[in-house]
């Protein structure tokens, strides 16, 4: 009686613990609430493998706990008696095994017609489907938009209800793009192009990140997809291509702006200017800054962009993502075939005033 309430015991403390995974706490990245027909496909395959699983786990299970208590040993049995010996059934392993083959089938159907739907885009997507370039750095994303020549990082704006063809390259390591909600992980892989297509029938923000260790930052390579109507997507292109209000190579700014930001831009020019672009204009190491005010996020989706965020990140970037190239320096390749490293913040060494410009500068960039 012991060892059944030690048991007892056991099975329901994982089942607790199995159960608290059910919990609705955090849904931002869960691939059981698909928002896209790609997501809605996997989840189906899922959820078939899931349902055939359960039913063989409770058959082999039950007949498993059936044979050992039908035949256990009782006080009044011989123990040394030997039972009676059987070279086995043909009808029932043949059976069986015909049973093991439909349950593969089973399986394999949903899955293939995933695999068939996520290869290109189906013919009932095509219409007013978009492409967009997706690039992999460590540790933040290029979005490029080639039909309309734009790009933006680590916020993806998509318009609701049209297919999204993805472009996938990696310039360094191997990344992976996980959108759970929208679709399955597919690697960036150096030196090859892979592609996978998304689509969200419903508005709102999707959370996606690296699903694949490239780093020291690994963890911290996040990103956004913001699902918008037509209108507002137009209305968000047509401001990404306006730029900002005043280029960011204008030999000086606007009487209207304050002291702070027109010291911010200076700031900016002297030490970020070489690795960002803005308004096309600018280095194209690290993430393009354009309409930068108006993102939701910052440092690779892993911060909230507010004031005290920016100015955290600007000042101590290293302290928030471990290995971050904007305090240590860009790794370069010469034609040679050497590498040197651009200089980073560490070695601007900003002033806290000096940062609060640059700050006040980078939030005017809507």
């Amino acid at each position: 009686m012991r060892i059944l309430r030690i048991l007892t015991l056991s099975v329901t403390l994982l089942s607790l613990l199995l159960f608290s995974g059910c919990l609705k706490i955090d849904q931002n990245q869960s691939a059981l609430d698909p928002k896209g027909p790609v997501a809605s496909q996997q989840a189906d395959a899922f959820y078939v493998t899931l349902y055939l699983t359960t039913f063989l786990w409770i058959v082999v299970g039950g007949a498993m706990l059936y044979a050992v208590w039908r035949y256990r040993l009782k006080k009044t049995d011989d123990p040394n008696e030997i039972p009676e010996q059987s070279h086995g059934h043909p009808i029932i392993e043949v059976g069986l095994i015909l049973f093991s083959a439909a349950c593969l089938v089973v399986v394999a159907v949903p899955t293939l017609q995933g695999i068939l739907m996520t290869k290109s885009l189906p013919e009932e997507y095509q219409e007013g489907a978009i492409t967009v370039d997706v690039t992999g750095y460590q540790w933040w994303w290029a979005f490029d938009y080639p039909e309309e020549g734009v790009t933006t990082a680590n916020e993806l704006v998509i318009p609701v209800g049209k297919a999204v063809k993805l472009n996938l390259r990696s310039a360094d390591v191997i990344h992976s793009f996980w959108l759970p909600k929208l679709a399955g992980k597919v690697d960036l892989m150096p030196g090859q192009e892979n592609f996978m297509w998304i689509q969200a029938d419903e508005p709102g923000m999707y959370w996606g990140q690296c699903a694949e260790f490239c780093g020291d930052a690994h963890a911290y390579m996040l990103f956004r997809a913001r699902a918008v109507p037509q209108e507002e997507y137009e209305a968000w292109l047509a401001d990404l291509k306006d730029g900002p209000e005043v280029p960011v190579d204008a030999p000086e700014m606007p009487e209207e702006y304050s002291e702070q930001v027109v010291q911010g831009k200076k700031v900016f020019m002297q030490n970020c200017y070489s690795c960002h672009m803005v308004g096309g204009k600018g280095g194209v190491n690290g993430p393009n800054l354009t309409n930068f005010g108006s993102r939701a996020t910052i440092a690779a989706g892993w911060m909230e962009n507010n004031t005290e965020n920016l100015f955290n990140w600007i000042k101590k970037p290293h302290e928030i993502k471990p290995g971050n190239y904007m305090w240590y320096g860009v790794p370069m390749k010469t034609p040679g075939g050497g590498i040197i490293t651009m200089e980073g913040l560490k070695e601007a060494d900003l002033s806290d005033e000096d940062i609060h410009a640059v700050v006040a500068y980078l939030q005017t960039l809507k």
